[in-house]
């Protein structure tokens, strides 16, 4: 049984689940370089492709693209504006800026928080995925309005519980 990858195209699609055979054949081709993100059949993170020992060897091998000397060494300027290669910052930042919405706050804010912490680890691992700033955004503004929101739903809990009642007879 062979391992089947899901490769993230620089436009933001999602090609896969394919064989490696396919992988080999777009190395080849120069459709996809070392530092293109792949999901592992049996993982739940993204790598790149030079991480994947069985591809690794492949990019010596393979003919350099005709215009990498032009591509930036960052990953391209839309990647720091996007940071399409770092989806758990990228959804952090979506959800820390819908968290100001009342009643979906704290879920989204929570949410964020977790995925913006997620989002750190994965450009620490992976500096070249970027999204440090859309993380943090969403770690901050998802953390304040989800505690916001839990606060306000926690004193609403106590308020009717302390209320007093009245029994009419």
């Amino acid at each position: 049984m062979s391992t089947n990858y899901t490769i993230l195209a620089s436009n933001g699609q999602e090609y896969g689940p394919v064989h490696a055979e396919d992988i080999k054949q777009w190395i080849a081709d120069g459709r996809v370089e070392k530092k293109t993100p792949v999901l592992v059949e049996g993982t739940r993170d993204w790598v790149f492709l030079e991480s994947v020992p069985e591809l690794a060897a492949l990019f010596a091998q393979a003919a350099p693209p005709v215009l990498s000397a032009a591509k930036p060494k960052s990953g391209g300027g839309l990647n720091v504006i996007i940071p399409y290669k770092n989806v758990r910052a990228l959804t952090a930042y979506y959800l820390g800026v819908f968290s100001v919405i009342p009643i979906l706050g704290m879920p989204l804010g929570l949410a964020a928080f977790t995925l913006g912490v997620l989002g750190l680890r994965f450009r620490r691992q992976n500096p070249e995925a970027g999204g440090a700033v859309h993380a943090w955004i969403g770690i901050l503004v998802g953390g304040f309005f989800g505690l916001v929101y839990l606060a306000l739903i926690i004193l609403g809990l106590f308020a009717i519980i302390g209320r007093p009642h009245h029994i009419n007879h």
